[in-house]
């Protein structure tokens, strides 16, 4: 890919000292001395960098351009780097061991480019102090880290330094000490944490090193930092891959924050006057008291309409989500500010004479980026479309991989399972198949899935992607996947049902209100077919606006119903808009047309950023799992998003021109096959397998105790699911996963507000400076 023009902001700032913390100074931090208390110590004085257990201390010279080579290899605590040591060493001889090994049963990657060097996927974690007289307690920053470990078993790192404290998890791909973080320029001015896959960074890097750069390592993150040297924040415009990063520049004292186009990767955001935290999970935050439980019930009551709380907000009224396509700049004077840097296209583009050809090129380049690795890969095979257009161009291009696919067993199993079409596509290619068995009895499951959501999260999907991840992390640490192709090729039943939708709100109004109450009256099958469910959306009178319309076929619970589930205390406090508000404002910065174009620019600002590859990231990494997905890769998108809607989908077929693109890979059975979507058949395990977990969880006794909802309505709402009146899967789902995820975050000891220990009382509120 071409570098386009961008401004420069070369940074040609001097080398800075920073003094080092007081020596022997004891904070009065209740998270330092849990540490202390398990044996650990934090030593400071000038020049001694410790590592927090005093046998494997480092000393190391604070001449910042002699040592910088050295010091690229670690983190910091007194501002120079030191890594876990032997602690690490021997976790990572633990994992690759002949005992403790994981198998690498994949076949190569041969024919494909190798990266030079160790890059790997973690977790990021961060706290910088407005007063620079405040240093953070390393101690903090360590417990941060402690509660992302899953994303980076196998390395850890942090900077400590007066006010600024930086740290992260690291998932190693290979070559452990080459790409270890936090890691600085060559004069040490500015330091990065970086989560993510940056597929263009060698190109970047000849750029880079021709322009005068010096490196020390041979991987992504050292790249990004002197990108952002060279371009200042306009960076982010070069980089092509998944990421969320943070530069702390000690001579501007400011903090930088990117994410990537799509969302690939996660962000929280919690700013305050006392200063400013952000983590790659919420519960980072959560684990040193800046969170402070306050909840947003307006972002809540979105979650009870669409199953997840779309971007900016959280849970929490302090913490918000820095956006997809965004970065932020924090300075201790101006708080926080957002920018947009990237944006769906607006304008139309005519399709090329051979568009079918260049589709399926466009998609093997893209593929083939994303198998860049210097470990086996695996990939996730559903059987549908998406994951089939990604298998097959990998096998095309190299060695056959090897597969996972979920068979469903138990009630409502027929409705869920795609086996035979995996298993054909397999037979087809070569591809070594692995099936993972998805039983309806999921009761155990839940916890673990609700903690490692963070958030309220209801998509049903998460059971089968988390067994197929943990599956895939036994043996493997990154994997393909087909998400996305549902957004940039129209494949779900409701971009069909938006141009049915067109014609039926035409009708008056008062033979919708007739039809959709007629509708209403429909009773579910036995089988777990939700044709009914479906028909019940597609008919809701809708008010004629674009972005409601479509906010009714991703509704679980209508307006109308929500407003009852809650309890009067509660009801006075909602502003009612649920997610309507959202959907207006994304609609109008489109600035597209009702049609297919708004329904996918919304998809992709909300649900597939929000809910799949929010569900994807999480589910993966809690079983350090890397998750690609080279059907959300913007080179890829920025050629078939702008084609004209009619290209992409038939007034009765769905993902018409990825089929037509596709008719020679693949089988004719998946070009025909009907969308079944990765979900499991949960409203039969609700009204079978689960009954008794929900109806525990929903008791009216726990109900009244929380105080949140009217326990009559959510009775009802049990007696028609059960009943087969109507389905309630959603809303009822939605109340299950809201209910093991407050007693995990809610109702648990946790840490006391973090902005207590500097201003003497609680963050209330959503602070101004938040990302919004």
């Amino acid at each position: 890919m071409a570098l386009a023009p961008i401004p420069e902001h070369r940074d040609h700032a001097h080398p800075v000292t920073s003094p080092a913390l007081p020596g022997g100074e004891r904070l009065d931090d209740p998270l330092e001395t849990a540490h202390v208390a398990r044996g650990d110590e934090v030593q400071h004085g000038d020049g001694v960098l410790t590592n927090w257990h005093p046998d494997r201390c480092l000393r190391v010279s604070n001449r910042a351009l002699e040592c910088w080579h050295t010091a690229q290899q670690g983190p910091c605590l007194g501002g120079e780097p030191v890594h876990s040591g032997p602690r690490v060493l021997s976790l990572w001889h633990a994992r690759h061991s002949s005992e403790g090994q994981r198998p690498h049963a994949a076949p190569s990657t041969r024919g494909l480019p190798l990266a030079a060097r160790s890059r790997g996927m973690c977790g990021i974690v961060g706290i910088v102090h407005s007063d620079p007289a405040r240093p953070v307690p390393p101690a903090v920053i360590r417990r941060m880290c402690d509660a992302i470990r899953h994303r980076g078993p196998d390395d850890e790192g942090l900077y400590v330094q007066g006010a600024v404290g930086l740290g992260m998890r690291r998932l190693s791909v290979i070559d452990l000490a080459g790409g270890r973080q936090p890691i600085f320029n060559e004069d040490r001015s500015k330091v990065i944490v970086f989560n993510g896959e940056i597929y263009n960074y060698r190109e970047l890097r000849r750029v880079l090193i021709a322009r005068g750069h010096a490196f020390a390592t041979q991987g992504d993150t050292e790249t990004i930092l002197h990108l952002y040297e060279e371009y200042g924040p306009e960076c982010v415009q070069r980089l092509r891959g998944m990421f969320a990063f943070a530069v702390w520049d000690s001579a501007a004292r400011t903090l930088f924050l990117a994410r990537d186009r799509f969302g690939i990767k996660p962000l929280y955001v919690a700013a305050a006057p006392w200063g400013i935290g952000f983590a790659s999970e919420l519960k980072a935050l959560h684990a040193v008291g800046l969170t402070d439980r306050a909840l947003d019930w307006d972002a809540l009551d979105t979650y009870f309409q669409l199953g997840y709380i779309p971007a900016p907000a959280t849970p929490f009224c302090d913490v918000r989500k820095l956006e997809p396509g965004h970065t932020a700049v924090w300075d201790h004077t101006g708080g926080l500010s957002t920018r947009q840097y990237w944006d769906l296209p607006r304008e139309r583009a005519p399709a090329p004479r051979d568009l079918e050809a260049q589709v399926v090129e466009w998609l093997d380049e893209s593929v083939q980026a994303h198998l860049v690795s210097d470990v086996p890969v695996a990939a996730f095979l559903s059987g549908g479309l998406d994951s089939s257009a990604v298998v097959a161009s990998w096998a095309l291009a190299a060695d056959a991989p090897h597969a996972f696919t979920a068979r469903y067993f138990g009630s409502g199993a027929a409705s869920a399972d795609e086996t035979h079409l995996a298993r054909r596509l397999a037979a087809q290619y070569g591809v070594k198949l692995t099936e993972v068995d998805i039983h309806p009895d999921v009761r155990d499951l839940l916890e673990p899935i609700t903690h490692a959501f963070d958030e309220p999260h209801a998509d049903e999907s998460a059971v089968p992607t988390w067994l197929l991840s943990r599956a895939v992390g036994a043996s493997y640490k990154v994997a393909l996947t087909g998400i996305g192709g549902d957004e940039l090729f129209a494949g779900y039943r409701r971009h069909i049902g938006l141009l049915v939708g067109e014609h039926y709100a035409r009708l008056p109004r008062t033979v919708q209100r007739g039809v959709s109450a007629l509708a209403n009256l429909l009773r579910e099958p036995r089988g777990a077919s939700l044709t009914v469910d479906r028909l019940k959306r597609l008919l809701r009178p809708g008010n004629g606006s674009a972005p409601e319309r479509f906010l009714g076929y991703l509704t679980r619970c209508p307006d109308s119903a929500r407003r009852g589930l809650y309890a009067p205390e509660l009801r006075h406090h909602l502003s009612g808009a649920g997610a309507s508000v959202r959907f207006r404002e994304l609609y109008q910065r489109h600035g597209a047309p009702a049609g297919l174009s708004a329904a996918l620019y919304l998809d992709y600002k909300t649900f597939l950023a929000d809910d799949v590859l929010a569900l994807s990231d999480r589910m993966a990494m809690a079983h350090s799992l890397e998750i690609r997905v080279p059907l959300v890769d913007h080179e890829l998108v920025e050629r078939v998003f702008p084609l004209a809607d009619h290209v992409k989908i038939g007034l009765w077929q769905n993902k018409r021109l990825l089929k037509r693109a596709l008719r020679r890979r693949l089988p004719e059975q998946h070009l025909h096959a009907p969308k079944r979507g990765f979900v499991g058949p949960s409203a039969e395990w609700l009204r079978r397998e689960l009954r008794g977990v929900i109806e525990d969880e929903l008791a009216p006794a726990r109900l009244e105790r929380l105080g949140y909802f009217d326990p009559a309505v959510v009775r009802g709402l049990l007696d028609d699911h059960f009943s087969r009146r109507h389905n309630r899967a959603g809303i009822l789902w939605a109340l299950l996963c809201f209910s093991v995820w407050h007693r995990a975050y809610l109702e648990s000891p946790t840490a006391p507000a973090y902005a207590r220990r500097w201003e003497g009382a609680a963050l209330r509120g959503t602070p101004s400076s938040s990302p919004a």
